[in-house]
């Protein structure tokens, strides 16, 4: 997932305009590691999934043979081979924001740079990629009116596949050249259309950071984070045919504020979220929202030694029915501002730490940066990590309901 760090605290000062001039002059505000010699494995790990044969699948940003990124598969046991590494260029993705495995069993993902367009390293793609390597790049994003740097995809239930870029679409007063960001639609072989343009103001949202989730109704819903009444981004709903209905404008106080990560909808048909920002304490919030927009702050995190702030990564319901996410600061006071935590949430909002990060060894006082969090088959939470590990470049953890961690692998074992 890209970290809008600096960006953000500018927003907020600034107002959208000026927030999103200075974020696309370093794409968004995405800040990578310093940059890892390319000889094999990857360095920053930012999506993960469980494959259908029971292996963890996700990608980098940087590192591998080019380093622009890779697509790794893990074992449950951490042995750790590349499937991919991106070389970006004209014909190639760099950066790659995550993976889906469709119904056909290939994998699919997008891309934040390469091809070709006015972004800087270009507008993204979107590719295929086959369980033993094969990559065919499905479409390039032009930084148009079809969208530029893309956050992800997500497979809907008519075989298509749907995400957000972050710029393109519409161009205003409010979002300048870049563009407000799009919703769009993919075949599975390579034909794109833009859903829904953004067109920021009072009225709507502007700059999703995360792609979409389809509903059980059939509509996807995600997250801007500017735009709406405020301008402290918005939760909003796009149906099939492309209408978009603005669900909530978040308030920023004691409502949370820039929403940058995907919704998720709890078995109770409700859709939950976090925000980095806002909050009683202005650590972040959970927040709970009803398909007919009522928004309920379930928790403001309040920081300290004791608990976490500003979460990072989506909310997931675990298996008992709670759910569970993960912050980049607070915790264990051995990081600046804290090493981040796993958090465990009731669905009535109450909430308790399940594992505290600690600093590694390979990345001194820098906090890990959770970036990926998932229940795996076995019941037990896998979480990657940006920083961290032995390394410094990234880990993958394992962790029991019960909060017992271990590190499945380190990334950057290749990496001299």
């Amino acid at each position: 997932m890209k970290r809008y760090r600096s960006c953000l605290t500018a927003s907020v000062c600034l107002g959208l305009l000026t927030a999103l001039s200075a974020c696309d002059d370093d794409h968004g505000g995405y800040y990578p590691p310093p940059p890892v010699v390319p000889t094999g494995d990857g360095a920053g790990p930012d999506g993960l999934i469980q494959g259908q044969d029971g292996n963890f699948y996700g990608t980098t940003v940087s590192g591998g043979l080019n380093g622009l990124g890779t697509v790794f598969k893990i074992t449950p046991t951490g042995t750790e081979s590349l499937v991919y590494s991106f070389a970006g260029g004209a014909a190639n993705g760099a950066t790659p924001q995550g993976l889906v495995q469709g119904s056909d069993g290939n994998f699919y993902g997008a891309t934040s740079q390469g091809g070709s367009g006015p972004c800087q390293g270009g507008c993204g793609a979107v590719f295929k990629l086959t369980p033993a390597g094969v990559q065919t790049g499905l479409y390039f994003f032009s930084g148009g009116s079809d969208g530029g740097v893309a956050n992800g995809l997500v497979q809907g239930s008519d075989g298509n596949f749907y995400g957000t870029t972050a710029y393109g679409g519409v161009t205003n007063s409010q979002c300048g050249p870049g563009g407000c960001g799009v919703v769009f639609k993919l075949t599975p072989v390579g034909i794109e259309s833009a859903l829904y343009s953004f067109v920021a103001g009072s009225a709507d949202g502007a700059l999703p950071n995360a792609s979409v989730m389809q509903g059980t109704d059939g509509n996807f819903y995600g997250t801007t984070i500017y735009g709406g009444a405020s301008n402290d981004g918005t939760a909003f709903k796009v149906t099939p045919a492309g209408v978009e209905t603005v669900l909530h404008s978040f308030a920023g106080g004691t409502d949370g504020a820039l929403p940058q990560t995907p919704l998720t909808e709890g078995s109770d048909g409700n859709f939950y979220g976090t925000t980095p920002n806002g909050g009683v304490n202005g650590f972040g919030t959970v927040f709970k929202l009803t398909p007919a927009g009522a928004e309920t702050v379930l928790y403001s995190f309040a920081g300290g030694t004791g608990d976490g702030a500003i979460p990072g990564t989506g909310l997931i319901q675990g298996s008992d029915g709670n759910f569970y996410g993960t912050t980049n600061s607070g915790g264990n006071s051995g990081c600046f501002n804290g090493c981040g935590v796993l958090f465990k949430i009731t669905p009535a909002g109450a909430e308790s730490v399940l594992y505290l990060f600690t600093a590694s060894t390979g990345s001194g006082a820098q906090a890990p940066a959770p970036s990926s969090l998932i229940q795996g088959s076995d019941g037990n939470f896998y979480v990657a990590t940006f920083n961290g590990g032995q390394f410094g470049a990234g880990a993958l953890y394992k962790i029991t309901p019960s909060g017992a961690a271990t590190v499945l692998y380190s990334f950057g074992t290749n990496n001299p």
